[in-house]
């Protein structure tokens, strides 16, 4: 089920600061303090998303060759020349992260879950000339929490990670990328950086899918190179993108950010009632998750969810009712009229 909507964008009243302040009075004098690093580039250091704004960052990046296409890094990430940028997600929705730049410049990102703020770290990272474990210097850009190339950013509550994950609030999952270059790369770790928009998320714990594309806008005369991913279903909780340029053959050019956020379907919306009201009947985030554990989909008249932890299926059809087929259950039960089961937020 699809539902038409209209964003809603925050009004921006300021976009002159891009490094946010504070003002503390203290026995009558005014003393400037540092906003939390995780928020400077952010503008008016505005990094929570609620539902129907967008958050932007503008002129975040210019580096041409930062996310990826630097052949002395065997086309790592160039972690030090590229942006990091935290967020905050309030409430789950559907998420549009887009990138902006002249011709002059081929925009890429990552997109992962965190598990608190996190913008890579001080800049004092090793220049991994091992290979075997990624640091701020260069570090694989598609690589999956734990795995070589991207240890030095894994959380430490990460169960399956190679050993090395020590970082607090650090990377849970990495949830997809884009390269904005016409160009496939292999990088130092032989994982491929195809050009265009990729899902590389493990498991529907924290989305329920992700899809983007790239483009070149002005026609035959080009002026304009856009990268956009989208985050269907995106989770409350904290997210990082990594943000450059990715074609070492253009000069570079500034890179806007924006992330928007958008209402669910009232499809989706339901069900994510549904699984909190029942979380023993329908266990979205189980932390034994694997890739088939939660997944979505459609069938004859039904759009649903999957809980292969139980064999589940939760799902709303043509008709305009919920259903839940167990593993037990002989037929399909109709658990009511959509229009009476709807939470007051997803109308």
């Amino acid at each position: 089920m699809t539902a038409m909507v209209k964003k809603s964008i925050k009004t921006i009243l300021t976009a002159t600061a891009l490094t946010a302040t504070a003002f503390v009075y203290a026995e009558g004098e005014a003393t400037t303090v540092e906003a939390p690093s995780y928020t400077s580039k952010w503008l008016n250091g505005d990094n929570m998303l609620e539902v129907g704004t967008t958050i932007q960052a503008v002129a975040a990046n210019s580096s041409n060759n930062g996310y990826t296409g630097n052949p002395k890094l065997e086309n790592k990430a160039w972690g030090m020349q590229g942006t990091w940028l935290s967020f905050e997600v309030v409430s789950a929705a559907d998420v549009v992260v887009t990138l902006s730049s002249s011709t002059m410049n081929a925009p890429g990102m990552t997109v992962y879950r965190t598990d608190g703020p996190f913008v890579g770290t001080d800049g004092k990272g090793a220049s991994d000339k091992a290979g075997t474990e990624g640091a701020i210097h260069s570090f694989s850009q598609v690589a999956q929490a734990g795995k070589p190339g991207l240890i030095w950013a894994t959380d430490d509550s990460v169960m399956d990670s190679l050993e090395g994950n020590t970082t607090v609030n650090g990377i849970v999952e990495t949830l997809g990328y884009v390269n904005g270059s016409s160009k496939d790369y292999v990088n130092f770790y032989e994982e491929q950086i195809l050009s265009g928009a990729h899902d590389l998320s493990i498991d529907n714990r924290f989305e329920n899918g992700v899809y983007g594309s790239v483009a070149q806008v002005g026609g035959h005369h080009a002026t304009s190179n856009y990268a956009n991913l989208t985050l269907v279903n995106l989770q409350p909780g904290n997210y990082t993108v990594y943000v450059a340029g990715a074609d070492s053959d253009l000069e570079g050019a500034p890179i806007d950010v924006k992330v928007s956020s958008i209402p669910l379907s009232p499809a989706d919306c339901l069900l994510n009632a549904q699984e909190a009201e029942s979380p023993e009947m329908y266990p979205r985030s189980s932390a034994m998750m694997d890739a088939a554990d939660f997944m979505s989909g459609t069938a004859l008249t039904y759009y649903y969810r999957h809980y292969s932890e139980n064999n589940t299926y939760l799902g709303v059809s043509s008709d305009n009712h919920l259903y839940s087929l167990s593993s037990g259950d002989t037929e399909v039960k109709d658990l009511g009229a959509i229009a009476d089961l709807m939470p007051a937020e997803c109308k």
